[in-house]
C-alpha cells in the first residue's frame, strides 16, 4: 500500500494522540508531542546502528512507495486498540499493512527495550519485500 496520511488516519493503527512525526526515507515515526525525546532517540539510533539496512530499505521504498511505520502509542490502551491480538507482556508488535510494515510500541519504551526495537527494525528492513517490487522483478536489482 502506498500509504498516505489520509489512509493512515482511517486505519486501525492511527491514534488521535499522534500529532507529530519524523520522516526519514522509508522510516516514519509517529508520536504524541510529549514523546518527542523518545522519537528523536529512536531516529538517531536508526541513523547510527542501521546504516546498511536503511540504505537498502530506502531503495525498496523509493521503488515501491512503501514505508516502515513506527507508531509510539501514548498508552497501553491505545496500543491494544490497534493491536487487538497483542499479548499484554509484549512491548511492541509488528504487522504487515498492505506493502507497508507497522511497528507499534506499547506506550513509551523503556531504554532496555530500545535494543529490541532496533533489532526488530533490522530484521524488518532485511526481510522487507514489498509485493510491487517482487511482481516487477525490481527486487533482483536491490
Amino acid at each position: 500500500m502506498r500509504s498516505s496520511y489520509t489512509t493512515l488516519m482511517q486505519s486501525k493503527y492511527f491514534s488521535p494522540a499522534f500529532n507529530s512525526a519524523i520522516f526519514d526515507g522509508p522510516v516514519r515515526i509517529y508520536f504524541a508531542q510529549f514523546h518527542e525525546a523518545l522519537a528523536l532517540k529512536i531516529y538517531f539510533m536508526v541513523q547510527q546502528q542501521l546504516v546498511e539496512e536503511t540504505a537498502k530499505a530506502k531503495e525498496a521504498a523509493k521503488a515501491s512507495g512503501a514505508n516502515i511505520l513506527v507508531m509510539v502509542y501514548p498508552t497501553s490502551d491505545s496500543f491494544q486498540f490497534s493491536f487487538e491480538n497483542a499479548k499484554s507482556e509484549n512491548p511492541l508488535e509488528v504487522e504487515k499493512w498492505g506493502e507497508d510494515v507497522v511497528i507499534g510500541l506499547r506506550g513509551p519504551l523503556e531504554d532496555e527495550n530500545l535494543d529490541l526495537l532496533i533489532d526488530t527494525l533490522r530484521m524488518t528492513m532485511n526481510n522487507w519485500k514489498p509485493a510491487s517490487l517482487v511482481r516487477s522483478g525490481a527486487l533482483q536489482e536491490l
